[in-house]
């Protein structure tokens, strides 16, 4: 297949140019001004399009196999597709858990067939329970090892456990500690690997549930039981453990301002340690909870003072990546009365229209789009140049967007499991109008095209730098 992009500008993180996009046998191959329709197969009519790399979403959560009431990884990846989404990466939490090489080999498997968009696979850090495994995972291709820095593991099921004090010790792999985190990331350091975390203080939020004294009733509780200095205290460990074992660490999903402050400070002194948020918390506040009662994430979203010092931080490049943490649950797992609330919802098929509204408000340029949802985050996972890059002889993955179209959000129209959306009924401005994976179009004006054909993509083994 010959695929023509033509008439549209393209997009780096160095600046935006005029160029058509040849693309032959699934990789670039040329950028020109002065391109033929003759030797293409289909031409896609980009004028007063902009003409991205193609979109990472750096955090999704399938739930498949083991919770396919919650989702499945078919209808996610169709949901990337229409979003504008080209390369997905998958946390290591489905059941079973991907915790070694063997059950990482055996769930990409799964996988064949199923794939709208490529993706790429964690292996879970459990500490001393699969220390010695993690070697093997990173060499088969897994792009990092994920921690859950806050919570436990049933290990009858292998489920996240969420209220450890509810198990019986037998039946629980205890949520890691810091001494856990820096046995991982010693170990991680020695092969080049990377560690993402979900960075949340065990004992600092376990201390604040206590002093609330009763269970949250509202939102304000629900801040009061899980305080940003479970984030700050478990951030200010990394910093340290990645100075003293040179581990690449990338802490997840940030929502507080110190949190960001001790990245950027340490960053500056060469440690190597970067962070990631989500249109959740850019967009979103506290003040939202009254229309929006499903809003329950780990860790909180927060007030006003929180988003804007996010979004200094990536304006700064403090924060290299974003991520839609697409974590859906049932209709009524969503509804519950707070306490009982599970946290996370849906968000892969709206994490680039969202940020294109963010881009048309004039909050993030297109360049640094292209680096936060490409090129930096294809870099923080050893995916570069192959992913993120228009380079020629890389893979063709592209995401095209008009930046003017308006439309509304209905959150009927997802292709996800659970149609459920924060952002639902709004007006977005800038839209993805075809997604390209490895020159093939697989969504184009909306529509979802042929059948699966995304591939599992491998981390190359080596080292990563500080991106």
């Amino acid at each position: 297949m010959n695929l023509l992009i033509q008439g549209g500008h393209v997009v780096r993180p160095s600046g935006l140019e005029r160029a058509d996009v040849e693309c032959a046998d699934g990789s670039i191959r040329a950028l020109t001004s002065a391109s033929s329709a003759d030797r293409a197969d289909e031409v896609i009519d980009a004028s007063g399009c902009l003409v991205f790399p193609g979109f990472i979403d750096a955090h999704v959560h399938t739930r498949d196999p083991g919770q396919t009431e919650k989702e499945e990884f078919q209808l996610l990846t169709r949901a990337a597709a229409a979003g504008g989404v080209t390369t997905i990466c998958e946390m290591p939490n489905p059941l079973p858990p991907v915790t070694d090489a063997a059950t990482f080999e055996r769930r990409a498997a799964e996988r064949e067939g199923k794939a709208h968009v490529d993706f790429a696979q964690y292996v879970m850090g459990l500490g001393a329970e699969n220390l010695d495994e993690l070697p093997g995972a990173l060499a088969a291709g897994a792009i990092g090892v994920k921690i859950f820095w806050g919570y436990g593991l049933d290990r009858r099921t292998g489920a996240l456990a969420y209220n450890v004090h509810e198990f019986e010790p037998a039946d629980l792999i205890p949520p890691p500690s810091t001494g856990d985190v820096y046995r991982i990331c010693a170990m991680v350091a020695q092969h080049g690997g990377l560690v993402s975390a979900h960075c949340e203080d065990p004992p600092i939020a376990r201390a604040a549930e206590a002093a609330l004294g009763r269970e949250p009733a509202d939102y304000q509780d629900f801040l009061a039981s899980r305080p940003a200095l479970a984030e700050i205290a478990a951030v200010a460990a990394a910093v340290e453990i990645a100075r003293v074992t040179g581990c690449r660490f990338h802490v997840l999903h940030m929502s507080t301002s110190r949190a960001a402050e001790l990245i950027r400070r340490a960053r500056r002194e060469g440690i190597p340690i970067s962070g990631e948020t989500c249109p959740q918390y850019l967009t979103l506040t506290d003040e939202d909870h009254p229309r929006l009662d499903f809003m329950k994430v780990f860790p909180p979203i927060r007030g006003a003072a929180s988003q804007a010092a996010l979004w200094a931080a990536l304006a700064d490049g403090t924060i290299s990546s974003l991520g839609s943490d697409h974590a859906p649950h049932t209709e009524e797992q969503n509804h519950a009365p707070i306490h009982h609330q599970l946290a996370g919802m849906p968000g892969v098929q709206t994490l680039v229209p969202v940020m294109l509204r963010e881009m048309h408000r004039g909050r993030i340029t297109p360049e640094s789009l292209a680096a936060v949802l490409s090129e930096s985050t294809a870099r923080q996972f050893g995916l570069y140049p192959a992913k993120g890059s228009l380079d020629v002889g890389t893979d063709a993955d592209l995401t095209i967007v008009d930046p003017e179209r308006s439309w509304v959000l209905d959150q009927a129209q997802l292709e996800h499991k659970q149609k459920l959306s924060a952002w639902h009924g709004e007006t977005m401005t800038g839209a993805p109008v075809a997604t390209v994976v490895r020159g093939q179009v697989v969504m184009r004006d909306g529509e979802l095209i042929g059948d699966p054909s995304g591939r599992l993509v491998r981390r190359p083994t080596g080292e990563l730098s500080l991106v």
